[in-house]
């Protein structure tokens, strides 16, 4: 039997579908007769939040099921860092994903293949493949499924090439599952409901949710695991377009999720770095050798007087650093006031100058072109913090670092900061 048929005449439940695609792949991709290369490898960003995971998830499943095309989800992060996010865990259970560690696919099963032993990916909640996923031969993006900034890469190559708007990308991932004739699985529908309400704030109006992600969890509901418990509204001639269910039990699912996302009192300034952090390669045309730096960005959901005091901001942001060969790392906090409850930013910036990515390379330039481009930008509105005056973290001082923190517009997420970022590092001037 082919990968094809093993994998569309399978079990249709999404617990049984993970495993079994992994399963194959691996076998696929071990053996060297090249049938790994059949496989589109589905990816989403190394952030792995719920919105990333479900939408690699469901999109491997769209592609394999109704599209005749086998395809696996890749997860990039190690298998035990899933640990790092409780609401995924829950959110996966919540759709019959009870062993994710055993059932999902990690850059932990994967990294020991040299070269990488397939060439096409479907990118989903981002849209430029990293350099580290290299097979032989050429790399093709044959679809990219994304909410985030267009990057205007690989036109030509992938269909569908979807990158617009949304609260969340799972809810364009449901809108492509909405004009097929396959019916998902009820699992499937739960995981993507839960991404949407975790990343829309449970569809708040006036927040991040716009009409495609409504659409969406109209769609998601009556087919998910939640429909046989909870009683639906009756979509009536006077609100023709209001919602399929119970806004109670919205409320009731984001909160609950959302605890869960929040709640990270368990992790130490290293795993608090490391649980949503997405990486970046910029080229530099202003600086004579154009070389290459690695910038990362890390949102953290805990203000920086609870955790990066006496010098931990340094010295945890310095190791850290070392351990992905950063040249600058953004540390971007978001929290709510302990008065009024309102929502907060905080930006903290580190650039390491230890390792030049060149010769000569002037470090004063890039310090002077990111501290004056970030504080330049009308949409961030950054303010010198007051607790965390420039130079000033703390009573350790460590060699080599060049550190300044800031209050922030509290509705600039990363979303918004990694543009600016990359716009700052690539002017040509």
């Amino acid at each position: 039997m082919n990968v094809l048929n093993s994998l569309a005449s399978g079990p249709s439940t999404l617990a049984d579908f993970l495993p079994s695609s992994k399963e194959q792949y691996l076998q696929d991709a071990r053996n060297g007769s090249g049938k790994a290369k059949e496989w589109t490898v589905v990816m989403g960003n190394e952030a792995g939040d719920l919105d990333t995971i479900a939408s690699s998830i469901a999109f491997a499943w769209l592609r394999t099921k109704a599209l005749n095309e086998p395809s696996i989800s890749l997860l990039r992060m190690d298998r035990d860092d899933l640990n790092l996010r409780a609401e995924n865990l829950h959110a996966l259970a919540l759709a019959g994903v009870s062993h994710p560690k055993d059932q999902l696919l990690f850059v932990t099963d994967v990294i020991n293949f040299h070269p990488f032993p397939s060439h096409k990916f479907a990118l989903v909640d981002h849209n430029r493949l990293s350099s580290a996923f290299t097979p032989e031969g050429q790399p093709l993006v044959v679809a990219i499924v994304d909410h985030h900034a267009d990057e205007n890469l690989y036109v030509d190559s992938a269909e569908p090439r979807i990158i617009t708007s949304s609260g969340s990308c799972a809810s364009h991932i449901v809108t492509l599952l909405s004009s097929l004739t396959v019916e998902i699985p009820p699992e499937l529908a739960t995981l993507l409901l839960s991404a949407i309400l975790i990343d829309t704030d449970g569809l708040k109006p006036g927040g991040k949710a716009i009409d495609v992600d409504r659409k969406a969890a109209d769609f998601l509901f009556p087919r998910s695991t939640f429909a046989s418990s909870v009683n639906m509204l009756e979509t009536t001639d006077a609100a023709p377009s209001g919602p399929v269910f119970k806004p109670e039990f919205i409320q009731s699912l984001s909160d609950e999720l959302s605890t869960k996302k929040n709640d990270v009192s368990h992790l130490g300034p290293r795993d608090l770095l490391r649980r949503d952090y997405k990486e970046y390669e910029f080229v530099l045309p202003w600086h004579a050798a154009e070389p290459q730096i690695r910038a990362g960005l890390s949102t953290v959901p805990v203000k920086l007087e609870d955790w990066a005091v006496d010098g931990r901001l340094e010295t945890e942001g310095e190791a850290w650093m070392k351990e992905r060969g950063l040249h600058i790392l953004g540390v971007l906090t978001a929290y709510r006031g302990a008065t009024k409850g309102k929502r907060k930013r905080e930006m903290a910036w580190i650039i390491r100058t230890d390792t030049p990515p060149t010769d000569g390379f002037d470090f004063d330039a890039l310090t002077e072109r990111l501290w004056s481009g970030l504080e330049a930008d009308s949409v961030l509105e950054l303010k010198e913090h007051k607790k965390f005056a420039h130079e000033t973290q703390g009573p350790i001082s460590v060699p080599g670092l060049r550190v300044r923190c800031y209050m922030q517009n509290p509705h600039a997420t990363r979303k918004v900061t990694a543009p600016v970022l990359k716009a700052i590092m690539e002017a040509q001037t």
